[in-house]
């Protein structure tokens, strides 16, 4: 990377050394220039002539970048100096990021681009930059470990560069959203294309090696040994039900099985950007569980992963969170049978109780509707098969969502007998 190059065409008036001034770094730079491009006079250059200047030479401003969200144990310092991370905060090259256990942040560039980090991952900016010569951006960032997603808006300036360098390879973009992931046990280094395309090569200690294109629905996987292997990502997995709402104690997410898939991953977010992501899950089943969290509407990416390790293009739903549990037992007394129900939720909540004699779909014999109460008690049951149930009503706590909430508890059956 640091035999870049640009060219630069010279118009009238224009000495070497009043582009060095102006755009290198150095005065003293226009005699790199100058030996490179094998000039005579550095005061003369005919009109027209294209020079090839080196990026190294090139003066700069300090791009920007901020932090747009994060959850959790998040940890940003920069010349050893360690920063509080608040919204909006200003992120500088040099600065060392890092990301706990359940913890997630997402940076906003300065040209629109965003990088978001998972948990327990490090990424190192190593390059946050505005070239003034070509009024290009030049970024790029260095995972050392566990993942990033890159979502890169199109580089329309012939110079602009975002680049991702990992310890086993280099991926360079222009304008597409992708994934980069180190594996920490086996040290290859996972790079995949949702939109648009990147080039990968291998680390530059491997001589000789090849960029190979990596367009959207392609992943390639960089070994320490240089190796470079593509493969084509599974497909967005479906979502059984992606419709229901998430009511019980702890979400659940079930998926279509397909063979080829080993794993899948989930991510929650609060936008349909995942650019405040509330948490992730990594199940080697097609059920995926997630921690209960507040009500309110959220989004879930699902993808994939192959048994290579390739995770997958992925698939987008929107779903609904609100808590509303129940439960019910029964139990015989001095007066009768009693059946009682409890539950969890925010807003007002009516039950309605019914009783059926030996079959479910038959006509209830009890329905009593409207009870706030927990408990209901029957007296003089005769003998007999009973199934019974209870429901809630839920009406929502935020007047602004007039959405009325119903569950039933499954049937329960009950014997009497004399």
């Amino acid at each position: 990377m640091n035999d870049a190059r640009v060219d630069y065409i010279f118009k009238r008036g224009d000495t070497l050394i009043d582009l060095a001034e102006k755009y290198l770094r150095k005065r003293s730079d226009y005699v790199t220039v100058q030996r490179i491009n094998r000039i005579n006079n550095p005061r003369f250059i005919p009109v027209g002539r294209t020079v090839s200047i080196p990026f190294r030479l090139l003066k700069y401003r300090p791009s920007e970048a901020s932090l747009s969200a994060f959850r959790g144990d998040i940890s940003i310092s920069r010349s050893g100096r360690s920063i509080t991370p608040v919204k909006g905060t200003a992120i500088a090259e040099g600065s060392d990021l890092a990301t706990a256990a359940s913890s997630f942040l997402t940076l906003q560039l300065e040209d629109g681009s965003r990088v978001s980090m998972p948990s327990n991952s490090k990424m190192r900016i190593t390059r946050l930059r505005h070239i003034l010569l070509t009024d290009s951006v030049d970024y790029e960032l260095a995972v050392d470990r566990g993942r990033i997603r890159s979502k890169v808006v199109p580089l329309d300036k012939k110079y602009d560069r975002y680049r991702v360098r990992t310890p086993s390879a280099v991926s360079a973009v222009r304008g597409t959203d992708y994934r980069t992931r180190v594996n920490e046990a086996t040290g290859t280094v996972y790079s995949e294309t949702v939109e648009g395309v990147i080039d990968v090569t291998a680390d530059d200690s491997f001589t000789g090696s090849e960029a190979v294109s990596v367009p959207a629905g392609t992943g390639a996987a960089a070994t320490v040994t240089g190796d470079l292997a593509k493969a084509d990502l599974l497909s967005p997995p479906e979502l059984v039900d992606p419709a229901k709402v998430q009511s019980e104690e702890t979400l659940e997410f079930t998926i279509t099985p397909r063979g080829e898939a080993t794993a899948h991953r989930l991510l929650i977010s609060l936008d349909a950007g995942f650019v405040d992501v509330v948490g992730e899950q990594l199940s080697d089943s097609a059920t995926i569980e997630f921690p209960a969290i507040e009500d309110g509407r959220f989004f879930a990416k699902i993808t994939a992963i192959d048994q290579n390790g390739f995770e997958g293009m992925p698939a987008t739903y929107a779903f609904k969170r609100l808590l509303s549990t129940l439960s019910g037992s029964a139990e015989s007394g001095d007066f009768g049978y009693r059946f009682k129900w409890h539950g969890a939720g925010k807003g007002k909540r009516v039950y309605r109780f019914q009783l059926l004699l030996d079959d479910i779909n038959a006509v209830p014999m009890v329905d009593e509707a409207g009870l706030t109460d927990n408990v209901i008690t029957l007296s003089d049951l005769p003998d007999g098969e009973y199934y019974w149930r209870v429901g809630v009503t839920q009406y929502p706590e935020n007047s602004d969502d007039g959405e009325v909430f119903q569950k039933w508890t499954d049937f329960e059956k009950l014997t009497v007998a004399g």
